[in-house]
Parts: C-alpha cells; sequence; structure tokens
C-alpha cells in the first residue's frame, strides 16, 4: 500500500508542476525580484547551516581531546 502511495505521489507532482508553472505565470519584473530573493535566502541558510557545522566540528573536537588527554 505504501508503495503505491509513493508511486501515486510520483506520478501526480510532475503533473502539478507542469500545471502550476502553465496557468500560474508571474509578471518577469516580479519573478526575477523573487528570484533573486530566494538566492539571497538560499545563500543565508548556508552560511547558517556552514557556522553550525564549524560548532559542532569544534565541540567534537574539544570533546575528543579532553577524552583523549585523560587517558
Amino acid at each position: 500500500m505504501l508503495l503505491k502511495l509513493i508511486a501515486l505521489l510520483a506520478a501526480v507532482i510532475p503533473l502539478i508542476l507542469f500545471l502550476r508553472k502553465v496557468f500560474f505565470r508571474r509578471p518577469s519584473k516580479f519573478s526575477a525580484t523573487l528570484h533573486e530573493f530566494k538566492k539571497q535566502v538560499d545563500l543565508a541558510i548556508y552560511i547558517f547551516l556552514g557556522l553550525i557545522g564549524c560548532i559542532v566540528v569544534f565541540a567534537l573536537g574539544k570533546i575528543a581531546w579532553t577524552w583523549w588527554t585523560t587517558l
């Protein structure tokens, strides 16, 4: 049953995206502005995830160093 639902979703999603693109077009100026905004949001998210990754790596390194020196 689950595989049938996944197959149905895999078939319906491209159809929905196609119909949305054909019938719900935005004006070009708004579309360009929205595209630029999405790029900036993506960049902000990548920077945030990079900072979180650095913090996690630093914390794990500190834990490993503490563990190694207590042996």
